[in-house]
């Protein structure tokens, strides 16, 4: 069994915009929920501060992520009036639309680590 791609995002949510995140944040998983049945997890984390929040995907391989990206493009310009890209870190090797991605987001200064070389282990998720 290959090891699962997980793809986990940070983001600083802008000021008076917690509310907004959260009601967009439901839209979206459900979105996802109902939309790819490969997706393994998606979950979401907000910092006990409630200024940064992550999302941690766990996908069975990177396929499924591409597939993510492409689902879900139409609605990150929403995200985008709602927060900033801090960081993204991705364990597995991208497929093009993720590299893409992230290329993208590191021209822009987030800070992007990807770690693809897949040493072992196993998954009960």
């Amino acid at each position: 069994m290959s090891s699962p791609f997980v793809f986990i995002t940070t983001h600083r949510i802008r000021p008076g915009q917690l509310e907004r995140f959260k009601a967009l944040n439901a839209e979206y998983l459900a979105l996802v929920e109902d939309k790819e049945p490969r997706m393994r997890a998606h979950c979401t984390y907000l910092s006990d501060d409630g200024t940064e929040v992550s999302l941690v995907q766990i996908h069975p391989d990177a396929d499924s992520a591409e597939h993510h990206l492409e689902i879900v493009a139409p609605r990150l310009a929403d995200a985008a009036e709602l927060v900033d890209n801090v960081a993204i870190e991705v364990f597995g090797e991208p497929g093009p639309r993720v590299r893409g991605a992230l290329a993208h987001n590191a021209e822009a200064g987030v800070a992007v680590r990807v770690n693809g070389h897949d040493l072992g282990g196993f998954s009960r998720v």
